[in-house]
């Protein structure tokens, strides 16, 4: 299946790869079929809209930013997305670049929440009170560095 895009220009994807948010994203409702296009050697992948050219996030695994990151799903998410094992999740966090990329921010309160076996996923707004929606990525980064120096010095 080929399909057009802004960033990459034509991409042959497998129609097994695309991921279905029935509810879409927050603020783009209307676009539910995705595809995450990977780069080699960076932290960062994409999140492309099969459906739209223009349409197409940032996306980052939140515990390269927070090693302590978690997402617990209410039991009507678990059902709605067809897990029968945590194991089967993959999670990633919308991405935000700025012109002045030392101002990046990931959002960790609503993550992308995907059931790699069904290829379902949902954005899940997290309540707790634990995360923000604009964590700057690079102080992030340079904590999680640190914290992990330090733990390794013990």
């Amino acid at each position: 299946m080929k399909i057009e895009t802004a960033r990459f220009g034509v991409l042959e994807i497998n129609p097994d790869e695309i991921i279905t948010f029935p509810d879409g994203i927050l603020g783009f409702e209307d676009y539910q079929r995705y595809v995450i296009v990977e780069q080699p050697d960076s932290i960062f992948s994409f999140l492309q809209s099969a459906d739209e050219p223009w349409l197409c996030f940032v996306i980052m695994m939140p515990e390269l930013l927070r090693s302590d990151y978690q997402v617990t799903l209410e039991p009507q998410y678990v059902k709605e997305l067809g897990f029968k094992d945590a194991s089967d999740g993959q999670v990633f966090v919308i991405v935000t670049i700025p012109e002045d990329v030392s101002e990046m921010t990931a959002n960790l309160q609503a993550p992308l929440v995907i059931n790699r076996n069904t290829r379902l996923a949902k954005q899940i707004v997290l309540m707790d009170g634990m995360y923000k929606i604009r964590h700057n990525v690079l102080a992030e980064l340079q904590r999680s560095s640190f914290l992990e120096a330090k733990q390794a010095a013990k």
